[in-house]
């Protein structure tokens, strides 16, 4: 994609987004700043701002491409974010770019910056990062999902352009985590890039890229509170210095509440701790969900009167814990976390996103009525913290290490620091209670390989007391698949808190298997708090089915799933929470399903637009009036007969009426799960819905649309999608109805054919389409598949895939249609290759309806869609 129609996505993401609070402003002019002329301080202490705009990229990799001589005319022009998977991670080619590439940049500075320590921060780029200025080789890091900051100072050049080189490589490293994953490991500088400039004298910046101030509330009461301020001085001059270290709460309202100080002598070239601890605060306004309150701490280093330097971070004031058999407490009060899962990417952008869709992602969770996010499998922008901070959204965070890991001291170290940067980077934030060090580690790892098993629980000892020292503040947690392995190898008992992801009903089992899981592991481990890490299914707005069915990604099957769960979950309080995967569907580029390179489990689309299930959701966890008729996701829908259909419609509502076409179809009041249900009678053509209740006197409508066509054999067009129990409406909206037997005067397959094919292997990315599910299932070993239509000529459309066989001669079959042969020994293994698209449209003449017939010579034959069209 070009630089400049980047630049045109980028805004037509925000103006769509409209966030109702930004972060602060990431970009100023440099000549201005340094000048002081935005500053009420003629040369502020500390100045920090993005240098996102002006890179040059090269998709190749070089040698000389940090020095000057390297000529960069013909690079890409770009700016930050930016990743070079966006596009290739979501096309037909298996796999996607990993590999290094180079980003180049330009760069003066003031004048009046030259007693300045400046400082490099990068807010993340995947994975491996190697940094030059001036060609000088400034650092290296290792991790695609945490901050860094290397100091430049003694390269900088004051009286020509500064160069920028930085090497980022995204290549498989066994020594990195994440080494496989549901997700794509995108290559890029993908977040901000700071250039930070201080006093000689200043709060660390090099601290694993940590603000250089923890705080901590060791005691927090509705009655009182107390602060502890910990942090580290640098002293890069040549002289003892001694200065006053002072901390200021101030309130919401901008009105300080207390303040503390104490002096500190600094040796010359070396670092300082300070530590102070307040006077308590009395009646502290309480930071919750229901009403986040936010106090900053403001942190000045002064000497002789002078500010050296000086920070802000935001502080609230909470307390929490865990109970095995009652749940989740925050201030003294229950509070069932209910939540979702959230990965960072976006349609068109892969993860080089901008602040404001992060925040507003933040927002769209927070308008759905959850309190609780985890952030999965690693650490996400600042922005997105800030967000949770400002919303009231408790946050889940946890560094990448996925599926299995590798045994070696260098995967356990690259582990640990992650960890270390990420608690050190995060942990001022109130919105932050559980630190996550791995997520299905044995998910991947063969029966036989009882050395990892061992290895990995050595790791997570290591991680875990990590985090403690790290933070004692939190509780440490890991989320399992549901398998006894983790508490066979002793490693279920290391965290303080039990993750669960539970699949029962879409990857394995019944949907009633989750509350058997969950109860039986409560009943076993009874001292362990638990919680629902994820649970989902897939959603696909294309299919649909009033008989959806495991694996069929009807969104009629995962809003079944969801309201089922929910109120498996409701029924059981020793469950301290749960996460649903995924708030947004998400880049998974090894997956096949009915729309490839998506995980297509969110509440809403890759694009941010809500799925029906979102609104099931908002209707039982939101305080807000919900009303909404489920019908959004099957607009477009087709039938054989005008046969009542079930309509739910989800509201928080006490009675609710439903309209449909003018006509009152009755008042219902909505069951435990905030949903209530109709048969509705469509008409051929538009049919309006309309629903209405009331709250405290308020009238509240909602109003939807259905197109419903009544197909019959003298229906201008009919279309199947063969072997499937779903109807598939594809971009033209056409309505490929779900397959049935044949029944005369209609349509239908004849013949011992097989069931559709819904098994995890089958659903693979169909090539050369991307009506995929109308390729995916089929009938298998059927004789012939008949239309009753009137006399006349009609175009036939057959669709094939072979998803089976790699090897030609494997499945070799005639294809005739009333009795001429038009394909003759068709081998799609041979004619398409595997997994491979295959139509054929024919012009045929009907006198006594169409009847396509199947000859087999090796193999079953198989049909994967139909359509005829009376010409």
């Amino acid at each position: 994609m070009s630089n400049f129609f980047r630049q045109i996505l980028f805004l037509c993401v925000f103006l769509s987004l409209f966030p109702t609070f930004q972060s602060q402003s990431k970009t100023a002019d440099l000549g201005l700043i340094a000048a002081g002329q935005r500053t009420n301080e003629v040369n502020p202490p500390r100045i920090r701002y993005t240098i996102n705009d002006n890179w040059k990229f090269s998709a190749n990799d070089g040698k000389d491409f940090a020095k000057r001589e390297t000529a960069d005319s013909a690079w890409e022009s770009v700016n930050l974010p930016h990743t070079w998977n966006a596009q290739d991670a979501f096309d037909d080619e298996p796999g996607y770019r990993r590999g290094a590439s180079w980003y180049r940049r330009s760069l003066k500075l003031a004048p009046n910056l030259k007693n300045k320590r400046i400082f490099l921060q990068f807010e993340g780029a995947n994975q491996v990062s190697d940094v030059y200025l001036n060609e000088h080789f400034v650092g290296r890091h290792i991790g695609g999902y945490t901050a860094f900051s290397f100091e430049v100072t003694d390269f900088v050049k004051y009286d020509e352009t500064n160069l920028i080189a930085v090497r980022v490589d995204n290549s498989f490293d066994k020594e990195i985590p994440p080494l496989t994953a549901d997700f794509n490991m995108y290559g890029g500088i993908y977040r901000d890039v700071w250039l930070i400039a201080t006093d000689s004298v200043h709060l660390s910046v090099t601290d694993l890229a940590s603000p250089g101030v923890q705080i901590t509330t060791p005691q927090v009461s509705e009655a009182s509170a107390t602060v502890n301020i910990k942090g580290t001085i640098v002293n890069s001059g040549e002289n003892w210095r001694e200065v006053e270290v002072i901390n200021t709460l101030v309130d919401a309202e901008g009105q300080d509440a207390l303040s503390v100080s104490s002096k500190l002598q600094v040796k010359p070239k070396t670092e300082a701790n300070f530590a102070q601890i307040s006077n308590p605060l009395s009646n502290p306004k309480l930071w919750s969900p229901h009403s986040p309150y936010l106090y900053q701490v403001k942190t000045v280093i002064r000497e002789n009167g002078k500010t050296l330097d000086e920070t802000t971070n935001s502080l609230g004031f909470r307390w929490f814990n865990f109970d095995r058999e009652k749940g989740f407490f925050l201030n003294g009060k229950p509070l069932k976390l209910r939540g979702v899962n959230r990965h960072q990417d976006y349609a068109g952008l892969g993860n080089a996103v901008p602040d404001s869709v992060h925040i507003r992602d933040m927002e769209l969770i927070k308008d759905g009525g959850f309190n609780f996010v985890r952030l999965a499998h690693y650490p996400q922008d600042p922005s997105v913290l800030q967000a949770a901070d400002q919303l009231g959204l408790l946050l889940w965070e946890e560094i990448p290490i996925v599926n299995y890991i590798t045994i070696s001291p260098v995967f356990n170290q690259n582990s640990v620091l992650m960890l270390k940067e990420m608690i050190r980077q995060h942990r001022n934030h109130p919105s932050v209670i559980m630190w996550g060090y791995m997520n299905e580690i044995f998910l991947r790892v063969p029966k036989e390989a009882d050395d990892v098993r061992r290895a990995t629980v050595e790791l997570a000892r290591e991680l875990d007391q990590t985090a403690r020292l790290e933070d004692s503040t939190r509780p440490t947690t890991i989320a399992f698949h549901a398998s006894d392995t983790y508490n066979t190898t002793g490693l279920a008992d290391i965290p303080q808190i039990i993750g669960w992801n539970v699949y029962s009903g879409w990857y394995s089992g019944e949907l009633d298997g989750f509350g058997q899981f969950i109860d039986d592991q409560h009943r076993r481990f009874p001292k362990r708090p638990l919680i629902i890490s994820e649970y989902g299914a897939n959603g696909d707005q294309r299919l649909h089915s009033d008989a959806p069915r495991r694996f069929d990604s009807t969104t009629e099957y995962q809003r079944m799933f969801h309201e089922n769960y929910l109120a498996q979950i409701n029924a059981r309080p020793f469950i301290a929470g749960s996460a649903l995967w995924n708030e947004f569907d998400f880049g998974s580029e090894t997956r096949g399903e009915t729309i490839p390179n998506l995980n297509q489990k969110g509440m809403f689309t890759f694009d941010r637009q809500p799925k029906d299930v979102h609104y099931f959701y908002k209707a039982n966890l939101s305080a807000e009036p919900v009303l909404h008729i489920a019908v959004r996701d099957w607009q477009y829908r087709g039938g054989t007969d005008l046969t009542p259909q079930k309509i739910e419609v989800y509201s928080n509502l006490p009675e609710i009426e439903l309209f449909a076409n003018g006509a009152s179809l009755g008042k219902k009041i909505p069951d435990s799960l905030h949903q209530a249900t109709w048969e509705v009678s469509w008409r051929d053509g538009a049919n309006s819905l309309t629903a209405q209740g009331f709250k405290d006197n308020l009238k509240i409508t909602d109003a939807a649309e259905v197109d419903f066509k009544l197909i019959t054999a003298k229906s201008e067009e009919i279309a199947v999608n063969v072997g499937s129990n779903a109807q598939f409406i594809d971009q033209s909206k056409t309505v490929w109805l779900a397959d049935q037997p044949y029944v005369k005067g209609s349509w239908g397959f004849i013949g011992n054919a097989s069931k559709a094919i819904y098994s995890g292997t089958a659903d693979k990315n169909v090539l050369g389409t991307t009506d995929d599910p109308l390729f995916q299932t089929m009938q298998a070993g059927l004789t012939a598949y008949r239309f009753d239509v009137p006399r006349g000529t009609y175009e036939v459309e057959l669709r094939f895939a072979e998803t089976e066989f790699e090897n030609a001669g494997q499945r070799v079959f005639d294809v005739a249609i009333n009795g001429q042969t038009l394909l003759e020994k068709l081998d799609l293994a041979k004619e398409t290759g595997v997994q491979r698209a295959f139509t054929r449209r024919f012009r045929v003449t009907a006198e006594d309806g169409i009847i396509i017939e199947f000859k087999a010579y090796q193999g079953k034959p198989i049909l994967s869609a139909v359509k005829i069209r009376r010409l």
